[in-house]
């Protein structure tokens, strides 16, 4: 069959799971396409509906992306005929999104087995819309069919196909860093999370935690090396020390041997261990990512569900650094809580005290099905029904006191320039009562992209990447 996945948009990272399900997918025989919607416009989408004329009509959608693709599909099926598929988290969390006009089916948890399987029914004929993990509309009957297993054996599935990715958006195949994933899974309960769902919903399907082999992730990181643009690795796992200390040993040994270019991973504070970061170091990792959250200890173990004290954050930031290591950590900002911004001036204040390379802070989301959503709801904070927004960098959903919320989004705005230049910490709460948050806003993406591109993954060739990454800032300023 013939099977077109449509993303809203890339925004400069690899979607690994669309690139796994192609590989598989191809592998039977089915012929595929990926296009980026906002690269081609509807005009570009129509025509080449004409010209492809696929059967099934895949759309991946993160919560926010999926406002789009629904008007997209709407319009697509006033003039095609295809089976219109959602897959990835929003309506993994969110499976009331069947009810939505023009959707067939969706498909919910991992689609590696699942989405091959619904392929291979429709094509033969058989009961689609019994297949285990989708959700599908049939005639106006709604079937909402039973979780699969948890693949357990990762290194039993293909490399993903980067053809497929590449092809759509050619800004990522000469884009130096590209993503891998060594593992899927984390145990741990962290409230604004969804892992924590998604934990329960596969709860006796298999192991929350399962890991590639270090010989695959080589041999897969080696295939992109000769084949494509290569400098920096992204090991984009939630948690990449969760592994036992004899896999990061086998990893680092083979990483040095065979690939030795600078990585990053993902780190959690109370698994950073002087043995695991100089073994890992040695090897080539340069930059690490560490959630920090909220620095207020109370708010962070009590509603954030985070488990970890602001001693340990410290002593893992100085283990990260003693190693020469870059840090970046991963702040929230705008807590369900009166006075937030007081709290959030505590985050900032132990960031300044971490001195990583770069503070990163997104503002809180309460996604659909997580605890802080409801913890939000219960207090008043946001009604039954959550709106959604494209973007979680630019205005809170809560319902603050308007000059409260005015400062709470503004320090989110200046978050990292304050922690990067301390001196301006003592003017802190003069600039967040400012109405400048447009103003703002751009700042915080300028300072996003600018401290991105010179020293955590720098450019290769300013003059060749300037121009995407000015496109890619004017997209961000212009979300909702």
């Amino acid at each position: 069959m013939k099977i077109l996945f449509i993303l809203k948009e890339s925004i400069m990272y690899e979607r690994i799971g669309l690139m796994q399900l192609s590989s598989i997918l191809k592998s039977q025989g089915h012929e595929i396409k990926l296009v980026i919607a906002e690269k081609i416009g509807f005009t570009g989408l129509s025509k080449l509906m004409h010209s492809y004329s696929p059967q099934i009509v895949g759309y991946s959608a993160l919560t926010g992306e999926h406002i789009k693709l629904l008007e997209i599909n709407k319009l697509l099926k006033k003039d095609f005929n295809f089976k219109a598929v959602f897959g990835g988290p929003h309506p993994t969390f969110f499976p009331e999104f069947i009810n939505e006009e023009s959707i067939d089916a969706i498909c919910i948890g991992e689609g590696d087995i699942s989405f091959p399987e619904f392929c291979r029914r429709i094509e033969n004929n058989e009961n689609y819309w019994e297949t285990p993990n989708f959700v599908v509309n049939n005639n106006g009957n709604i079937f909402r069919n039973s979780l699969m297993p948890l693949v357990e054996n990762l290194d039993s599935l293909p490399f993903p196909d980067r053809d497929l990715m590449y092809e759509a958006d050619s800004d990522l195949l000469s884009e130096g860093k590209k993503l891998f994933f060594a593992s899927r899974g984390c145990p741990y309960k962290c409230s604004y999370c969804f892992n924590n769902k998604y934990n329960e919903m596969y709860s006796g399907k298999g192991s929350i935690i399962r890991l590639h082999s270090p010989e695959y992730l080589i041999e897969e990181i080696c295939k992109v090396k000769d084949k494509y643009s290569l400098n920096t690795i992204y090991i984009d796992d939630d948690i990449f020390p969760l592994k036992p200390i004899s896999w990061v040993i086998k990893f680092s040994k083979l990483y040095k041997e065979k690939v030795n270019l600078p990585f990053s991973c993902n780190v959690r504070a109370n698994l950073v261990t002087e043995e695991s970061i100089s073994l890992l170091r040695n090897a080539g990792l340069d930059s690490v990512w560490m959630g920090v959250e909220c620095g207020n200890e109370e708010v962070a173990n009590n509603i954030l569900k985070r488990n970890i004290k602001n001693t340990k954050l410290i002593s893992a930031a100085n283990i990260i650094k003693k190693y020469g290591i870059k840090l970046v950590t991963q702040n929230l900002i705008g807590m369900p809580i009166r006075n937030s911004y007081k709290i959030d001036v505590e985050t900032l204040d132990l960031n300044i005290k971490l001195k990583p390379t770069f503070a990163w802070s997104s503002i809180l989301y309460p996604y659909p099905g997580t605890q802080v959503a409801d913890y939000a709801k219960k207090n008043g904070f946001i009604g039954n029904i959550v709106p959604y927004l494209e973007t979680n960098k630019r205005s809170t959903l809560f319902k603050f006191p308007k000059k409260e919320k005015r400062k709470i989004e503004n320090l989110h705005h200046l978050f990292g320039i304050f922690v990067h230049y301390t001196f301006l910490r003592r003017f802190c709460n003069i600039l967040c009562m400012l109405p400048l948050s447009g103003f703002y806003g751009r700042l915080f993406y300028f300072w996003y992209g600018f401290t991105l591109k010179t020293k955590i993954f720098p450019f290769q060739s300013f003059l060749s990447e300037i121009g995407k990454y000015f496109r890619l800032w004017l997209r961000f300023v212009r979300k909702r």
